[in-house]
This record gives C-alpha cells, sequence and structure tokens, in this order.
C-alpha cells in the first residue's frame, strides 16, 4: 500500500476517533482540559486541540516517509523501510496505549517505569524518527489528551537523539581510530 493512502486512511481514524471523543466529552460534562503540573491555577490545554495536532503529526509522518523513502530504488529496499517504519509506529502505538491504560486504571507508578524503560530503549532503537514519536502520542492522546504525550515524547527523544547523533559517533570514532593504530 503506498504511503498517500495509508495517510488518508490514518488521518480519517483519527479524525473520527477525535471528533468521537470530543462529542462523548461533550455529553458528559464538557470538553477536558489539562493543566501544567494538573494545577487549575495554571494555564490549561483542551482536548479540541486535539483536532489540529493529531492530523497536523499524522500529515507530517506522512510526508516524512515520503521523503525518506524517495531515494530508495528497489522494491525490496522500498518494502524493508516500510516494513521498519510500520513496526516502529505500531510498536509505540501498542507501548502508549498499554502505558496510558495502566495509568489509567491508577498505577502511575508502573506507567513512569515503563516511560523511563523507554529512555533506556531509546540509547539503543532511534526512538526520535517521526513515526515513533507518532505512534506514541496517538496511543494516549485518547486517554490523557495530545499534549500530555508530548512530555514522554520529549524525554525519550531527547535520549535517543543524543546517543544516535552524539554518543554513537564518538565510539565509533574512537573504535576506528584504535583500529587504525594497531
Amino acid at each position: 500500500m503506498d504511503i498517500k493512502r495509508t495517510r488518508n486512511y490514518l488521518l480519517m481514524v483519527v479524525i473520527v476517533c477525535q471528533i468521537t471523543l470530543l462529542i462523548w466529552e461533550s455529553l458528559h460534562g464538557g470538553v477536558v482540559t489539562h493543566h501544567f503540573l494538573a494545577r487549575e491555577n495554571m494555564p490549561g490545554l483542551s482536548n479540541w486541540w486535539g483536532l489540529v495536532i493529531l492530523p497536523s503529526l499524522v500529515w507530517v509522518t506522512a510526508y516524512s516517509l515520503e521523503q525518506r523513502g524517495r531515494h530508495l530504488k528497489s522494491g525490496q529496499a522500498r518494502t524493508e523501510f516500510n516494513k521498519m517504519a510500520s513496526f516502529s509506529f505500531l510498536g509505540m502505538l501498542l507501548i502508549s496505549l498499554i502505558q496510558s491504560t495502566i495509568f489509567t486504571l491508577g498505577y502511575s507508578t508502573i506507567a513512569v517505569s515503563i516511560l523511563m524503560f523507554l529512555v533506556f530503549i531509546a540509547l539503543f532503537l532511534p526512538l526520535y524518527r517521526i513515526e515513533a514519536i507518532v505512534g506514541y502520542i496517538l496511543g494516549g492522546a485518547y486517554f490523557t489528551g495530545p499534549m500530555i504525550p508530548f512530555v514522554g515524547v520529549v524525554l525519550f527523544v531527547a535520549v535517543s537523539f543524543f546517543a544516535h547523533f552524539c554518543i554513537k559517533p564518538l565510539i565509533t570514532h574512537f573504535k576506528t581510530a584504535k583500529t587504525a593504530a594497531e
């Protein structure tokens, strides 16, 4: 399936789910507003922002994947690229759904432990990629609103980016220098 068709299906699903969530919230006490530090006297972000944020994320993700996959000439390389992007998206979506469910059930310590596990995994896997980010945000958006998952994203993306673009090149450089010296 091509990226544009997948993007359109996912956009449709995200918009329908967000509208359904907003209607449900409106009928059950009003649309939820999430306040910084969970304090009412702090500024808040309404779940209405999900109608802008989530479709925009899907669109940017599809565009990014299209641009990253554009240079791939062979069908096998493109298929492998699509598999890895899908695996990254679905894996983070599943982790986020599990984490959000656990948090909603009242086990916040376990939910934080899952986030710390993601921070650790980010040292080894490229969780800074947009497909992982959007998977995580979509997984948590329907439980906690679209803004709260950004906190987790900032943590593991920063660690992943630093590990893959700062630490890994240093290790490779020192390994190469050591091998050249021998």
